[in-house]
């Protein structure tokens, strides 16, 4: 918990720092339908996630918030990940009659709640490592400095464990 609030706490340390150099602050919310693959089988969670940003010459810095909405089981066990927190830097096209074509490199932190009977496994795990993602966004017409947002995202990945998501959301350019 101490870790994921000085990971935070430094996100936004560092998108203020940036600020000063940016060309355009933004943030961003998303529903993100969740995919959790162990060993063949998925658990597919939802969740929220909280985007904050700075951008300058088509390079984004970005922190990244997400928590739970509900988990999913596999064999009455119930998983969920409960919250993931990421740093991203954002590669970003240009826009074109009204779209742009995102990449996002970066490192997230996730914590993985597996519950379920007595005689099964439980526990709560902490999956940290490289993520990345890709994400196409739509100005719309009638909001200035909106766009909506669909992107692919993995959170983390080992032999064992894949996290990945398929977001939609909106994002305001400020």
């Amino acid at each position: 918990m101490l870790k994921t609030i000085t990971a935070l706490l430094l996100s936004l340390a560092m998108l203020t720092s940036f600020k000063s150099f940016a060309d355009t602050p933004y943030i961003g919310i998303d529903y993100i339908l969740g995919d959790i693959d162990i060993s063949s089988e998925n658990a597919e969670p939802s969740l929220t996630a909280i985007r904050a940003g700075v951008s300058n010459n088509r390079i984004a810095f970005e922190a990244q918030y997400l928590i739970s909405n509900n988990s999913d089981n596999i064999y009455r066990m119930e998983f969920d990940l409960e919250k993931s927190v990421g740093l991203y830097t954002v590669l970003q096209s240009e826009t074109m009659s009204g779209f742009r074509f995102d990449v996002s490199l970066g490192y997230a932190m996730n914590e993985l709640t597996v519950s379920g009977p007595e005689n099964t496994y439980n526990s709560k795990d902490e999956y940290n490592g490289f993520a990345w993602g890709v994400s196409i966004q739509q100005e719309l017409p009638f909001f200035d400095n909106t766009q909506v947002r669909l992107g692919y995202q993995s959170l983390y990945k080992d032999s064992d464990l894949e996290i990945t998501g398929i977001s939609l959301g909106l994002t305001y350019q400020f």
